[in-house]
């Protein structure tokens, strides 16, 4: 098939896409879908094929705001990220994504739809890898807690202030999912008379980094395969090592055993950018 006539199936397909009637309801919260665009081994990514990349998306994009600018998005809206570095414990591992795509609906066939026209769209350039994940009412916490987030959770950026994001996705292993709820609750609080004299827990390391480090988690546990949980984070670039000293203070299983029961997935740590075309950008 030439590949005039690919676009022409494709920008048809698009059509179908956006006009398709909805059906899936997320009643429980605000679906996000994050789209891992990885380049397929031995393909061409020409200035031509991203520039129409970059048109037909932008079709499929048009019903969701653009979150570059949070003031002026909603709940369906597109964010996109730049990898620049994709790492699992610290370490870099390949091969990485040109950048991650995130889509959120209160509809999660809204997402589907996007991501497979996003499919068609790419032809065979681009391997594409899609993580669902839902949000919920906050776990693990109480009344206190909840009115210290409230108070101090931070100011939303834009793109331009705050221009970091990472996406993390994460798992807890079969030994955390077989305690009770009460006992890994204890997990996220101050407890040293249970955990050591050092034990400060989840909730504690967090509140030192609150007010500088915007973070949206997603449930995704029997949604997908890979992860129970994807955590979205963005800061300024002068919030740079308190987002490093937060990651190190979790990671710390004296400081928080909850730790010793988190599996990683691989991290991407990106930039925000206004679409797909400078996502594409060398």
């Amino acid at each position: 098939m030439s590949f005039r006539c690919h676009k022409m199936r494709v920008v048809f397909t698009l059509l179908i896409v956006l006009l398709a009637p909805s059906a899936a309801q997320a009643a429980q919260g605000q679906w996000g879908g994050f789209i891992y665009l990885f380049p397929e081994s031995g393909a061409e990514l020409t200035e031509e094929w991203k520039r129409d990349l970059t048109g037909l998306t932008g079709q499929a994009a048009s019903p969701f705001a653009n979150d570059f600018l949070p003031a002026q998005s909603g709940p369906e809206n597109i964010l996109y990220i730049k990898t620049s570095r994709y790492t699992r414990y610290g370490k870099p591992i390949t091969p990485a994504p040109l950048g991650v795509i995130r889509v959120e609906s209160m509809d999660r066939e809204k997402i589907e739809r996007f991501y497979q026209a996003l499919r068609e769209a790419a032809g065979h350039r681009l391997d594409l890898k899609i993580i669902y994940g839902v949000t919920s009412e906050l776990r693990y916490t109480d009344a206190e807690t909840l009115e210290r987030l409230q108070q101090n959770a931070p100011q939303r950026g834009s793109g331009f202030e705050q221009p970091n994001a990472v996406v993390f996705p994460l798992s807890k292993t079969k030994e955390w999912w077989g305690m009770t709820q009460e006992k890994r609750e204890s997990f996220f609080f101050q407890h040293p008379d249970l955990y050591g004299k050092e034990h400060l827990g989840h909730n504690a390391i967090g509140f030192r980094y609150i007010q500088k480090i915007f973070r949206k988690l997603y449930q995704s546990r029997f949604i997908n395969d890979e992860s129970d949980f994807v955590t979205y984070f963005e800061y300024a670039d002068r919030d740079r090592g308190a987002f490093d000293a937060l990651l190190e203070g979790l990671r710390d299983t004296a400081l928080n055993p909850e730790w010793k029961f988190v599996e990683e997935g691989p991290i991407v740590y990106g930039t925000r950018v206004q679409g797909l075309g400078e996502l594409l950008k060398n």
